[in-house]
């Protein structure tokens, strides 16, 4: 009798303590493949990856600011566009640029033929563990490549990278810089082209300017000495977007210097010039985009062929 209850007890004992032993690991999430983020992480940990960049404010909406990298702003053979951006916040507070409450970096990739946008975003949280990562460009799944929506932030973007064309004119204007943000009142810039462009027209304190690039062509002066023209135009940032003034920005490639020609009322032809320091002036931005290597997004042209 005493064996048999020491055996039962015992029994009880085992059944009992199973149910606090860990429980086996399940083999389909050893197996599979991680999706990791290709490129940075989000949010991001690492401030090196931050930090070793030049962010320019490129939208805004209500809520929120998108920074991007212009020097990664690149185009490929098949014209989807490429660059790095993050989304910050609208923060009545100071803090600091990079803190927890931003998403990025990420890479961005637009399709400005197809109009659909891949986020590293989209692409790290919706991309299935068991496909390729050679199938993740299939334009019919929702993973990478997104359907851009009308009336977005990433519609606004799209017609900022992708080219902004006008009804009565030829041209198509590319964003390079925005000085100012929406209904915050503009401080007296100290770059010598934005005080330019403000000084041809009344200053609109609560409406920033813009700088476009004309066609995203630059014109090649003088091959051997590498020197670059390409025309860019300012305007407000306010219904209908006025126009505020045209200017020639001529890059010496090799010498690191520029110049600019101002071209509207009252600048008879003034001419600014500099050496670029830094990184995100406009002027550097400007030089970047005439010097840099942007793959298919900037069309170099000699006069013969303008």
């Amino acid at each position: 009798m005493r064996k048999s209850l020491f055996l039962l007890s015992l029994v009880s004992l085992l059944i009992a303590g199973c149910t606090f032993l860990p429980q086996p690991p399940d083999v389909d999430k050893i197996t599979s493949p991680k999706v990791e983020n290709p490129f940075f992480q989000i949010p991001p940990e690492n401030l090196k990856d931050y930090q070793d960049r030049s962010w320019i404010l490129l939208a805004e909406s209500s809520t929120k600011n998108w920074f991007y990298d212009p020097y990664t702003l690149s185009e490929d053979e098949d014209g989807v566009i490429t660059f790095d951006a993050f989304i910050a916040p609208r923060e009545k507070n100071r803090l600091d640029r990079f803190n927890p409450t931003i998403v990025g970096p990420y890479r961005q990739k637009l399709d400005c033929l197809g109009n659909h946008q891949w986020s590293e975003i989209f692409y790290a949280q919706n991309l299935p563990p068991s496909l390729a990562l050679s199938q993740a460009n299939d334009l019919t799944k929702e993973y990478g490549w997104i359907k851009i929506r009308p009336k977005t932030a990433m519609a606004y973007i799209r017609s900022k990278i992708c080219g902004r064309k006008f009804i009565d004119e030829k041209n198509i204007n590319y964003f390079l810089y925005q000085d100012g943000q929406v209904k915050t009142e503009k401080v007296q810039s100290t770059d010598p082209i934005i005080q330019a462009s403000d000084a041809l027209t009344p200053a609109a304190p609560n409406f920033p300017t813009f700088f476009e690039v004309i066609d995203n062509e630059v014109l090649i002066v003088d091959s051997k000495k590498d020197i670059r023209e390409m025309k860019i135009a300012s305007f407000v940032l306010d219904k209908d977007f006025p126009k505020k003034g045209d200017f020639i920005f001529t890059a010496n490639c090799q010498g690191n210097t520029y110049s600019v020609q101002v071209r509207g009322k009252g600048s008879a032809g003034s001419m600014i010039r500099g050496t670029i320091e830094g990184k995100e002036s406009l002027a550097a931005v400007a030089f970047n985009r005439a010097c840099g290597d942007h793959g298919s997004y900037m069309k170099a042209v000699s006069r013969s062929n303008r």
